[in-house]
């Protein structure tokens, strides 16, 4: 199996493995449970299309959307845990704006299996490309002498693990830092390595799939 399916199967088990532990929990409806959960959402969301989307081999699609599930989960992240009020209140009223950027510089490195930050950021120009359309994007859909899909197997493989973390941590955070239930969160850690350790190819082993998606 090569490493584009491993990693396409472990984003759909981890899209149906957050729906199952997020959809319908109650929650203490303050102004930052609502507004973290609802990017945290929009983070799980995308990262379900970006599977639907691989799965009928819509790749530049499924790329686009890479950029848009990591900027859900790291404005999840800020909300929940580091806005003060007055920057909640400024917000809710629109009168408050991150980019990508800041939003990620904001983020600890409290998942030592996953994407470090650090990976993160230095991806963020790319990510923008991909969403954008921006002339990284196009380079990988023109051939040498043809204009179509030109993704490679490996990024592919990587977006779609980034997705897993992306849909794993926003998980655990909706049950752990909304929802409140932290012993549960602590068991859903666990499960969230095993889930994105399942899409990684095992060291050394070869992948035998085609050199183009």
């Amino acid at each position: 199996m090569s490493e584009l399916d491993l990693a396409y199967r472990s984003a759909v088990d981890a899209a149906a493995w957050a729906a199952e532990h997020v959809q319908g929990r109650q929650l203490e409806p303050t102004v930052r449970n609502r507004l973290a959960g609802a990017a945290y959402g929009l983070a799980l969301e995308h990262q379900r299309a970006m599977t639907v989307l691989a799965g009928a081999q819509a790749y530049g699609s499924a790329l686009a959307l890479l950029r848009c599930a990591v900027e859900g989960f790291a404005l999840g992240y800020w909300l929940l845990y580091q806005a003060s009020e007055d920057q909640l209140d400024a917000f809710k009223r629109g009168r408050m704006t991150h980019t990508l950027e800041p939003l990620l510089r904001r983020i600890g490195d409290e998942n030592p299996t996953g994407p470090r930050k650090k990976d993160l950021q230095n991806l963020v120009r790319r990510m923008n490309a991909m969403t954008h359309g921006g002339i990284e994007h196009l380079g990988l859909r023109i051939g040498t002498s043809s204009v179509g899909p030109q993704y490679t197997r490996d990024d592919l493989a990587n977006a779609l693990s980034i997705g897993v973390w992306v849909a794993t941590m926003a998980a655990v955070d909706v049950v752990g830092g909304i929802v409140g239930d932290t012993g549960r969160a602590m068991k859903m850690m666990v499960e969230a390595d095993d889930l994105f350790l399942r899409g990684r190819m095992p060291s050394g082993a070869a992948d035998t799939g085609d050199a183009r998606a």
